[in-house]
C-alpha cells in the first residue's frame, strides 16, 4: 500500500509539473483597449499557439457575470493536449471551447469545463474591469 501511495504522488507530481512547463515559455502581447493599453502573454501550448495564429485580431466584448469580458474569436482553436477544465483567477486570459470565446478574467472564478489557460494579463486587468458597456479590444504580438 506504501508503494502505491508514493507511485501515486510521483505520478502526480510529475503530471502537474509537466503540465506547467508550457507558462514558463510564452510570447508577450499588446492590448489595446479602445485608446488605453494592457499587456499580457500567451502560453506555449496547443492553444496559445493556434491563438497567436489569429494576431493581430480586433474583437468586441462584453460582460459576462461579473466576472470576465468575453469575445468570440470567430475561429475553433485547437485545444489538444491540455485539461478540458480549468480554474480561473484574476488577470487569467482563457478560451471557452464551447462558444469559442476569448476571456479575460477580472475577478476570480471556479472550476469550468471547456475553459483553457493560454496566457495571463500582466499590466492593465482594471482596465477590462472597469468597462461598463461593450467594447473593441485589438491584440498583437509586442
Amino acid at each position: 500500500m506504501k508503494k502505491l501511495i508514493i507511485l501515486f504522488c510521483a505520478v502526480f507530481f510529475f503530471a502537474n509539473y509537466a503540465g506547467a512547463e508550457y507558462m514558463k515559455n510564452y510570447t508577450e502581447i499588446e492590448i489595446m483597449i479602445e485608446n488605453e493599453k494592457a499587456e499580457g502573454i500567451i502560453y506555449d501550448n496547443n492553444a496559445g499557439k493556434a491563438f497567436l495564429e489569429l494576431l493581430p485580431i480586433t474583437i468586441k466584448m462584453s460582460d459576462y457575470n461579473n466576472t470576465e469580458k468575453i469575445g468570440k474569436i470567430g475561429k475553433r482553436i485547437d485545444t489538444n493536449g491540455l485539461q478540458s477544465s480549468y480554474d480561473p483567477n484574476v488577470s487569467d486570459i482563457a478560451y471557452y471551447q464551447p462558444f469559442g470565446n476569448l476571456c479575460f478574467f477580472y475577478r476570480d472564478f471556479g472550476l469550468s469545463y471547456g475553459l483553457y489557460s493560454i496566457g495571463k494579463v500582466t499590466k492593465g486587468i482594471e482596465i477590462f474591469a472597469g468597462k461598463t458597456s461593450d467594447f473593441e479590444i485589438t491584440i498583437k504580438r509586442k
